[in-house]
């Protein structure tokens, strides 16, 4: 499951939080991609991803992948929390094909929000 609910950082800047838990279908995955997609409810917010991605099937993988960032000059920031520096660098790994240069991983939430209020 992908649970969403828009945020703001310290500064009021929009960030979608995504949570993933559990099993996650590729229909929630292209659901997900709709909402955050140019022209969708949620294009131009950072996004703050928490829970555990790696769980998610190779065709929700492929899903979520799929969606390229719309400026490639300006992407929007991601942040990933992942508490575990062992899973971070696997994630790290995994991510960078995403080719969202403003893509980064934390350990914690707070960090993660820092990083999100810099780069809106």
């Amino acid at each position: 499951m992908i649970a969403t609910k828009p945020i703001r950082t310290a500064s009021g800047h929009a960030v979608l939080q995504s949570t993933y838990s559990g099993e996650v279908s590729v229909e929630e995955a292209r659901s997900f991609i709709e909402a955050v997609k140019p022209g969708g409810p949620y294009d131009h917010h950072g996004h703050l991803v928490l829970g555990n991605m790696l769980d998610v099937s190779k065709e929700v993988r492929k899903v979520l992948s799929a969606q390229k960032p719309q400026d490639l000059n300006n992407p929007v920031p991601v942040a990933l929390v992942v508490p575990s520096a062992m899973m971070r660098m696997v994630v790290s790994l995994a991510m960078r094909a995403s080719e969202n240069p403003n893509t980064d991983f934390f350990k914690d939430e707070a960090s993660a929000l820092v990083f999100l209020d810099r780069g809106m």
